[in-house]
């Protein structure tokens, strides 16, 4: 038997097994075997929704690359001759209206899929009613690993998980020559989350964790608050500093790391690769190498072609948001293409068995999970007050003096 018609026989039980539930109950047909049965049919638009906390992240252009990908698609002839059609909900960013918004998206018969949300921990509440209503998920921006440990079958993330983040940032300090660090997280899961994956990376690669402290987001960010940390940085012989942050506690931080005359270099993670990073830190920034998922400079022909789109289209440059947005509608549509249907366990079996897929923010295979693997962080450095992109480069300086 071949995997399509498998599938097919598969899905014809489940949909039998829910008519039966719907009939022992007396009551109408749930979303998901609606879902099931419109998309059957294969007839009308594909209907995706998108959560995304758009009034109040709107300077991360994450809606300009969802629609540049859905004007593409669809002047293109849409898929298999069906137009691809996004819904936007925005969650406040708040896990209550998160959940809110994941209950309204599953009682909705004609979506299919879902590309969402912003934060981690609005993400893992919004999976499992997502999970419960049969329903794909592409996550764009959450990093949490427990998105793709909890047994779901149709959660995909495209961006990378807070565990690969920190290895690949701890490859490039030793890349760099460094061999003793500290270590400055926020006490959250991202945080704590991408220092532990940061520890056990440098360490086994040689490098000597010599200080790490932690910080509330709810701190005092006055300079001299954070004297106690810049005085052990300072007196511990160190090379540089990993900053497992978020702004702007940690941009504040930084800034005062400067002020005080420190010079280690200083590294971060992605949350650091925001545009608050240069408006609060200003001139204090220059040096910072933070990790990516995407630069317009970087010299891949999917970039350029999408660069030049998105310029043309809305008279600016990407970032990493609006690729990552832009990313997730492709990849969902090429989904749909090779599954040859819209009927959502169709195509996260097709996503399941993406290899190499080239995006703009990398190239996509994806495990058992729905875990993204074999994707790199694409290292920036602050030089002039822009990010630019800073492919790696191993470096004998501190490695010469030891």
């Amino acid at each position: 038997m071949t995997r399509r018609l498998f599938v097919r026989r598969f899905h014809a039980v489940v949909v039998a097994s829910l008519v039966l539930a719907a009939v022992a109950c007396g009551g109408a047909r749930p979303a998901a075997e609606e879902r099931v049965i419109r998309a059957e049919r294969g007839q009308g638009d594909v209907v995706v929704a998108v959560a995304w906390p758009f009034e109040r992240r709107k300077q991360i252009a994450f809606g300009e690359g969802l629609d540049l990908a859905v004007e593409e698609i669809n002047a293109a002839g849409g898929i298999g001759g069906r137009r691809l059609r996004l819904v936007r909900f925005d969650d406040k960013e708040s896990v209550d209206e998160g959940r809110l918004v994941a209950e309204r998206i599953s009682a909705d018969p004609d979506i299919v899929a879902v590309i969402g949300h912003l934060q981690s921990y609005v993400t893992l509440p919004a999976a499992a009613i997502y999970d419960r209503a049969g329903l794909v998920m592409l996550s764009p921006a959450s990093t949490e690993p427990a998105l793709t440990s909890s047994g779901y079958t149709r959660v995909f993330r495209v961006t990378l998980s807070e565990e690969t983040i920190g290895n690949q940032l701890a490859d490039a300090a030793r890349h760099r020559g460094f061999r003793r660090m500290a270590i400055h997280y926020i006490r959250n899961e991202y945080g704590r989350g991408l220092a532990n994956a940061f520890e056990q990376r440098a360490t086994e690669s040689g490098i000597t964790i010599a200080v790490r402290t932690s910080y509330d987001a709810e701190d005092p960010t006055a300079e001299d608050a954070f004297a106690p940390t810049l005085r052990q940085w300072s007196s511990s012989g160190l090379d540089a500093v990993f900053l497992a942050g978020e702004p702007p506690s940690a941009v504040r931080l930084l800034v005062a790391a400067r002020h005080a005359g420190l010079t280690l270099p200083i590294l971060g993670g992605d949350a650091m690769g925001s545009p608050e990073l240069l408006s609060l830190a200003g001139p204090a920034a220059e040096g910072t190498v933070v990790a990516s998922f995407f630069h317009p400079d970087e010299p891949r022909n999917e970039v350029k072609a999408f660069r030049d789109a998105f310029r043309r289209r809305y008279r600016t440059t990407p970032d990493a948001g609006s690729a990552l947005g832009y990313d997730a509608v492709r990849l969902l549509a090429h989904a749909v293409a090779q599954a040859g249907s819209s009927v959502p366990d169709r195509v996260a079996v097709a996503l399941h068995a993406t290899r190499g897929w080239a995006g703009v923010t990398g190239t996509f295979t994806f495990d058992h999970t729905g875990e993204t693997i074999g994707k790199r962080v694409v290292p920036l450095v602050v030089r002039h007050g822009a990010f630019t992109y800073a492919p790696e480069r191993p470096s004998s300086a501190i490695t010469a003096r030891r």
